[in-house]
């Protein structure tokens, strides 16, 4: 039997975050049994768990019960719009970001792909410079 969307989104939103089910007790007092109940489809949150579970994973509850494909959150802190314009090294952000292609969440493992292929391309880009200043 498949797993809800619910219970797919809450496993994924969290681990996105890189949060353990004893983080996400530490920072809200939902008991990790009650989380893993939720992620295993065994019983749904309420309105306000879910609420609680979309800060916390920075997501919209929209996305974690399925109403859309985008987790993006809808208001951004002063520090993001300031910090905006800045230059971002993308290895860091591929690090410490919750990061989506096509409305899917990447997993470790499809950013550990996106991180060989573009050191693939810069190693590319790199040469090519050097042989066009020769």
């Amino acid at each position: 039997m498949n797993k809800s969307i619910i219970a797919q989104r809450l496993k994924l939103a969290r681990e996105s975050v890189k949060l353990t089910q004893v983080d996400v007790y530490n920072r809200t007092g939902i008991n990790n049994k009650t989380l893993s109940g939720y992620e295993n489809d065994v019983s749904d949150p309420d309105l306000e768990t879910l609420k609680s579970l979309a800060i916390l994973y920075k997501c919209t509850t929209d996305y974690l019960i399925g109403h859309t494909h985008h987790p993006s959150l809808m208001f951004i802190t002063q520090k993001e719009t300031a910090d905006h314009n800045k230059p971002k090294d993308l290895l860091k952000f591929l690090n410490e970001s919750v990061v989506m292609f096509d409305g899917v969440i990447l997993t470790e493992e499809d950013k550990e792909k996106v991180r060989k292929a573009l050191e693939l391309a810069f190693w590319d880009a790199k040469h090519q410079n050097k042989r066009e200043k020769s």
